[in-house]
C-alpha cells in the first residue's frame, strides 16, 4: 500500500511558473473503497512544494480510520531537485499519532527525527548509502521528469528515514483512459518497481528482491497544470489489488 500511495506524488514536466494544482482521488483495495487522497502541488522553475493527504476508512483486517500527510519542499538548480525537508504525519481515530522529519544538506539526508522513537533500533545506514538520496516524495517527482527519451525513464536513490532503496520506472507507451468520473483522455503508461539497498532485514531484502512489487501508473498531460498528472495507479497489497484513480483536478 505504501508504494501505491507514495506514487501519488508523481509530478513531471517543463515546470513553468504556474498556479498550484489540487488533484483528488478515490482509493480501492480488493474492490472495496478504503479512502480518498488529495495531492496539492506547487512546482515552480526554482522551487517545489508537494503535500499529499491520505484519509483511510476502517475496513476489518485491511485498513483503519486514519489520516496520513506527506510533505516535501526544496529547490531546483540546473534542472536538479535538491530537497530541503520531508515530513510524514500519521494520526488514527483513536488519537494515536506519529511524526517523521528528514532534513537535507548539499550532500543528502542530514538528520532524522521520529516521534515517538522506533520501538526497535533501526538498521544502521552509512553515509555512503545515504549520500545523494532523495526523500520519497521528491524522488517520485524526479522519476517523472521528462528526458530526451520521454517520461518514466529513470532510477532514483531514495531514503525514507530508515531504509535506502532505488525506485526505477520504465515507459510502457501511450494509451487512452475512459472513465465515468474524473479524467478521460490520452495518457502515458509507466511501470515502476522498488530495489532494496540497505536498512532492511535479511528476510525483507530477500522477499523484496524476489517480489519487487511492480506498480502501474498512468500520467496525463494537463496544460492548465503545466505538468503530467498521475490519474490512475494500480499496485499489489496483502489484501488485494489497490486501484487509485483521479476524481477531479482544480487550480489552487
Amino acid at each position: 500500500m505504501l508504494a501505491a500511495t507514495a506514487l501519488l506524488s508523481l509530478v513531471v514536466g517543463s515546470m513553468p511558473a504556474r498556479a498550484g494544482v489540487v488533484i483528488d482521488y478515490v482509493m480501492y483495495v480488493g474492490g472495496a473503497k478504503v479512502g480518498t487522497v488529495s495531492l496539492d502541488a506547487n512546482v515552480l522553475p526554482q522551487r517545489y512544494q508537494l503535500e499529499t493527504t491520505i484519509d483511510t476508512e476502517e475496513i476489518s483486517g485491511a485498513t483503519e480510520e486514519a489520516t496520513i500527510t506527506l510533505f516535501a519542499a526544496g529547490a531546483q538548480e540546473d534542472a536538479k531537485l535538491k530537497p530541503q525537508i520531508f515530513t510524514s504525519d500519521y494520526v488514527n481515530a483513536a488519537g494515536q499519532s506519529s511524526q517523521l522529519q528528514i532534513t537535507f544538506n548539499e550532500t543528502g539526508p542530514a538528520s532524522v527525527l521520529a516521534l515517538p522513537p522506533p520501538r526497535t533500533k533501526p538498521n544502521t545506514l552509512s553515509d555512503f548509502h545515504k549520500k545523494g538520496s532523495l526523500d520519497p516524495v521528491t524522488a517520485l517527482l524526479a522519476l517523472a521528469q521528462s528526458s530526451s527519451s520521454g517520461p518514466c525513464t529513470a532510477s532514483v536513490p531514495v531514503f525514507d528515514g530508515w531504509r535506502r532503496f532505488d525506485i526505477t520506472v520504465v515507459y510502457e507507451g501511450e494509451t487512452v483512459i475512459e472513465a465515468d468520473e474524473g479524467y478521460s483522455g490520452p495518457a502515458h503508461k509507466c511501470e515502476g518497481h522498488l530495489t532494496p539497498i540497505a536498512g532492511y532485514s535479511a528476510k525483507a531484502m530477500t522477499e523484496l528482491k524476489e517480489d519487487p512489487q511492480r506498480v502501474e501508473v498512468w500520467l496525463a498531460p494537463m496544460e492548465s497544470a503545466g505538468f503530467l498528472v498521475p490519474v490512475r495507479i494500480i499496485a499489489p497489497t496483502p489484501f488485494g489489488g489497490a486501484v487509485i484513480r483521479s476524481t477531479g483536478i482544480r487550480e489552487n
